[in-house]
């Protein structure tokens, strides 16, 4: 049976390629979407950088998992939000990860 919520929430892990000499290294954080209703998402051109920044601030409510460069664990608030959303890889791992969520076919079918 189907249940509908008014409000669909999910957590789900990003994986960002960070550009590194000869190539990338993978690195992963969870983080928490929420689901926008069509006629909401279709105000935004995620084509553009700005549309995009726009759109994962709606739908982009949290994240964990994400250290310093000394290690330490970094709690989520709006600055990390904005300074994250100012690389490019994490922007583009953030909508990837977010429309795979939404689109995501049964296995075998």
């Amino acid at each position: 049976m189907f249940k509908i919520n008014a409000a669909p929430e999910f957590t789900h892990p990003v994986v960002v390629m960070v550009p590194q000499d000869d190539g990338h290294r993978e690195e992963t954080f969870k983080a928490r979407f929420k689901v926008l209703p069509d006629d909401d998402v279709d105000g935004y051109d995620v084509s553009t950088k700005d549309g995009l920044k726009e759109f994962l601030r709606q739908v982009w409510l949290g994240a964990s998992d994400i250290q310093d460069d000394d290690g330490q664990a970094v709690a989520w608030s709006i600055d990390l939000r904005d300074q994250l959303l100012g690389l490019p890889y994490v922007r583009l791992a953030l909508l990837r990860t977010y429309m795979s969520a939404l689109t995501k076919a049964k296995a075998g079918n």
